[in-house]
C-alpha cells in the first residue's frame, strides 16, 4: 500500500467511490458521443442557433452539428424551423472536429459525401436534366446519374415534361467506377414517405371522415384516389347521385376531390370512398323544386313495357306510366309514342320523396288537326263506339275520329255487377256520352249512366206533359181514379 506523501490530502472511502463513478460516467459519455456522431448515421437534435448560411444543432456531442440553411427552406423560400425545434438529420462529415448534417444532401454537403450517402441511404438532391434510353439523366453534385423510368415516380406513364428541369430528392442505388456510374431512385423515397403517411393515417382515419384526395387513376369500375400515403377506391355508384356512364365524364387524373370514408380494411389494403356523400342529396328538396301539378321539361332516358323514365335533372328521374302516354288512345308500348333521348314536357302528378319516386303525365301539345278533331267531339255529345279493351277499372271505347275514351266502372249505369269482359265483348257496339275532354292530355271520359238518367228524365217529362193534358178534361180526383184503375 502506498503511503500518502506530504501535502497529499487523503480521499475518504466515499470520495473515492464518487471519483470512480464520475470517471466511469465521463468515459461512457465520451464513448456515447463518439458513437452518436459516426458518419452516415441518422440522429436527432435541437436547433440552437440560426445564421445566414448555417443552422446549428445541439446533438449532445462535444461540438454542435451544422446544417445548410437552404435545406430547411419551404417552396416559398421561408425557413421551416425555429430555435428550440427538434429535427432529424444524417451525419455526412466529421472532419476537423466539425459535424456536418444533412436532411437531403445538397451540394453544400460536399461531393465526398456521395459514397456515404449510398451506404447509409441519405437522400440526395438532384435535377432531372434530360431523357435518355430507359430513363432520365439526373445531375447530382455536378455528376451525371441515371434514373430508370420505373424509378422516377410511383405511378408509371408520366410524361417527360412532368420531370425534366425539376429538382427532386433521390436515393443512390449504385455508385461505382469513381462516380462514372451512378444509379438513383426517386420512387424509393416516395414509397417510404407513403408508408410513413399510411402509418399516421391508421392512427387517425375512421369511417365517416371527410378528407381531401388526389385522383391517381381512372378505371371502368371507378376511380383510385390518393388520400395521403394510401389509395382508396370510389366505386361508380358513389361518384354522383345520378347514373355515371364513364368515370372520365366526372373526374380527371390529378384532380383534387373531397371524399367521405365509407369503409376501412387495413389488412387487405382496401379503402372505400364516396364522392356523392359529400354532396347534397337532390332528393332532399325535390318536392320544393318539382311541386305537384307543375309542368317541367325532361329527357326520356329509358323505355319499359310499363312506361317511360324521364330525367328531370341529374340524379332525378320520374316515370310516365303507359296509361298516361296515349293522349286518349290505347297504346301497347311507350315506343309507339316516345323514343329514348326525346325532350318532352310533362306534368308532375305525385312526389314520394321517401320512396324516391315521381309520377308524371305527358303534356300533350295539341296540333291544329287535333284541335279540329276535339272541336268536333264535345262534352255532352252522344256517340256510338266500339269496345277496344276491357280492364278491371273500366272499358276503353274506340270513338269516331280515331279517338279512344274510357268508360269508368263508376259511369256504367246498368246497375249490374260481375265481370266487365262478359258484359262488354270486344268489338261490340256501344252508345256512350262524352263527359269531358282534357285539352292538354286529350283524355276523354265517357259515361252510360248519364244516358240512362237522361232517358229517365225524358220519360218523366213526357209523363208530366201527358198528365197536364189530361187535367184539362177532368178533375184531379177523376184522373187519380183512372190511374188507379190502370
Amino acid at each position: 500500500m502506498t503511503e500518502n506523501q506530504p501535502g497529499d490530502v487523503p480521499f475518504s472511502p466515499v470520495e473515492e467511490e464518487e471519483q470512480e463513478d464520475f470517471t466511469s460516467l465521463f468515459e461512457a459519455s465520451s464513448k456515447q458521443q463518439d458513437t452518436r456522431v459516426q458518419r452516415d448515421t441518422k440522429i436527432e437534435g435541437t436547433v440552437v442557433s440560426i445564421g445566414s448560411e448555417w443552422i446549428f444543432v445541439d446533438i449532445g456531442a462535444k461540438t454542435e452539428g451544422a446544417i445548410s440553411r437552404e435545406e430547411l427552406l419551404d417552396d416559398d423560400g421561408e425557413l421551416k424551423v425555429r430555435v428550440g425545434d427538434t429535427i432529424s438529420a444524417y451525419v455526412v462529415s466529421t472532419r476537423a472536429g466539425e459535424v456536418l448534417l444533412s436532411i437531403k444532401m445538397t451540394a453544400a454537403a460536399g461531393e465526398d459525401a456521395i459514397r456515404g450517402a449510398q451506404k447509409s441511404g441519405v437522400p440526395v438532391e438532384g435535377v432531372v436534366t434530360g431523357e435518355r434510353k430507359g430513363g432520365y439523366t439526373v445531375t447530382i453534385f455536378g455528376k451525371q446519374a441515371f434514373c430508370p423510368f420505373s424509378q422516377i415516380d410511383i405511378q408509371s406513364g408520366g410524361m417527360p415534361d412532368d420531370y425534366i428541369g425539376k429538382r427532386f430528392s433521390f436515393r443512390i442505388a449504385e455508385y461505382s467506377d469513381r462516380g462514372r456510374n451512378i444509379v438513383v431512385s426517386r420512387r424509393a423515397i416516395m414509397e417510404e414517405e407513403r408508408m410513413r403517411q399510411a402509418e399516421e393515417l391508421k392512427k387517425t382515419l375512421k369511417p365517416g371522415d371527410i378528407i381531401q384526395g388526389t385522383v391517381q387513376k381512372l378505371a371502368p369500375f371507378g376511380a383510385f384516389v390518393d388520400i395521403g400515403g394510401v389509395e382508396g377506391l370510389i366505386p361508380m355508384s358513389e361518384l354522383a347521385w345520378y347514373r355515371v356512364a364513364d368515370v372520365s365524364d366526372v373526374l380527371k387524373t390529378g384532380e383534387s376531390v373531397s371524399v367521405k370514408v365509407m369503409d376501412l380494411d387495413w389488412a387487405n389494403r382496401r379503402i372505400s370512398l364516396s364522392m356523392k356523400q359529400v354532396l347534397e342529396d337532390p332528393w332532399d328538396t325535390v318536392a320544393q323544386r318539382f311541386p305537384e301539378q307543375s309542368v317541367i321539361r325532361g329527357t326520356v332516358k329509358k323505355l319499359m313495357n310499363f312506361g317511360a323514365f324521364v330525367e328531370l335533372e341529374p340524379g332525378i328521374e320520374g316515370l310516365i306510366h303507359i296509361s298516361n302516354l296515349g293522349m286518349g288512345r290505347r297504346i301497347n308500348h311507350p315506343k309507339e309514342v316516345l323514343s329514348e333521348g326525346d325532350s318532352v314536357e310533362a306534368r308532375v302528378l305525385s312526389v314520394d320523396q321517401g320512396a324516391r319516386r315521381i309520377g308524371l303525365e305527358l303534356k300533350h301539345s295539341v296540333t291544329t288537326e287535333e284541335s279540329e278533331g276535339h272541336a268536333a267531339l264535345q262534352s255532352g255529345d252522344v256517340v256510338e263506339g266500339t269496345v277496344e279493351s276491357v280492364k278491371d277499372y273500366g272499358v276503353f271505347v274506340s270513338l269516331p275520329g280515331n279517338k279512344t275514351g274510357l268508360l269508368h266502372v263508376s259511369e256504367i249505369g246498368d246497375g249490374r255487377s260481375g265481370d266487365l269482359r262478359g258484359r262488354f265483348p270486344l268489338d261490340s257496339r256501344l252508345q256512350v256520352q262524352v263527359l269531358s275532354i282534357e285539352p292538354d292530355s286529350g283524355k276523354i271520359s265517357l259515361s252510360t249512366k248519364t244516358l240512362k238518367k237522361n232517358a229517365e228524365d225524358e220519360q218523366f217529362k213526357e209523363f208530366v206533359s201527358g198528365r197536364n193534358r189530361e187535367s184539362s178534361f177532368g178533375t184531379l180526383g177523376q184522373l187519380l181514379k183512372d190511374k188507379l184503375k190502370q
